[in-house]
């Protein structure tokens, strides 16, 4: 991810996975310089052993650093003294806000600005309010969309939509209280991936539509489409569209160019780049 002042600075951000002690895997972010040529005084800022994957990255309005973590494993989303299932919020390099939700508080880590989250695949600022916005896979369907509040915990795994790979119901209710609901869900998943908002004229029918990459319907090979998401001025959601299901291709990522065209990742052995631009 590129600094919001990267024409000036040149700041650029990676997550990764890398090896911990004891055979784990630990999650980290770093932070370097590029020169036109190559990544110059790279350095980790920050790094967890208590989750190893799924980190996406966003800058708030804030100029704070946002970063989600994977929580699909036990109880770890719901404790406040693990940073597994969270999206945490930090300064630029990596250090923690004084005011943190939870900062100050001995029982919570510092970093969490959400709880409850089970494998987030995007983390997007929204282009008028500036709230984050971010989508996440639930088990055997429940995938959802959050927008986040500072200090909320939006459930995971003692509130879902979906059901545990089994058969049953993860959770014998879909809302309660303490807990935030999503604004959007699907059951059967379609294993969300990216996230973007249109904001361009190039395809001014869908101004202000939400697009969410999917990379399987209900498990099912072969049934990977982009979703197309219409709000009402309130931010709830009117109808959905699928495209492109015909190409049965998995939807790694979705985001506008500069161009104000569209721009999907595929996950494939051919992977590609697709760009979606007009008819005429």
């Amino acid at each position: 991810m590129l600094h919001p002042q990267f024409a000036t600075n040149h700041l650029v951000y990676l997550s990764y996975t890398k090896a911990a002690a004891e055979n784990k895997a630990a999650l980290a972010i770093a932070r370097g310089t590029w020169d036109g040529h190559a990544l110059t005084k790279v350095s980790e800022i920050f790094t967890t052993a208590d989750t190893g994957s799924l980190s996406r990255l966003a800058f708030g309005r804030d100029g704070k650093l946002y970063a989600t973590t994977a929580g699909a494993q036990d109880n770890a989303p719901q404790s406040p003294m693990s940073l597994a299932g969270k999206v945490l919020r930090l300064n630029e390099d990596g250090t923690v806000p004084k005011d943190n939700p939870f900062a100050g508080k001995s029982d919570y880590k510092p970093e969490i600005y959400t709880l409850g989250h089970r494998s987030p695949l995007a983390l997007v600022v929204h282009p008028g309010t500036g709230q984050l916005w971010e989508n996440e896979n639930g088990p055997n369907g429940g995938d959802e969309i959050n927008v986040l509040k500072p200090g909320a915990n939006y459930g995971w795994p003692l509130v879902s939509l979906g059901r545990t790979y089994p058969g049953p119901w993860q959770s014998k209710g879909f809302s309660k209280e303490g807990f935030e609901d999503p604004i959007v869900y699907w059951t059967p998943a379609i294993a969300a991936s990216g996230m973007a908002f249109y904001t361009g004229a190039k395809l001014a029918k869908w101004k202000g539509d939400v697009f969410v990459g999917g990379l399987r319907q209900g498990e099912i090979p072969g049934t990977g489409h982009l979703e197309r998401i219409l709000f009402n001025e309130n931010m709830e959601e009117l109808r959905r569209e699928q495209l492109l299901t015909d190409l049965r291709q998995r939807i790694r990522d979705v985001r506008m160019g500069p161009d104000e065209l569209l721009y999907l990742l595929t996950d494939e052995d051919d992977g590609a780049v697709l760009r979606i631009e007009p008819a005429n």
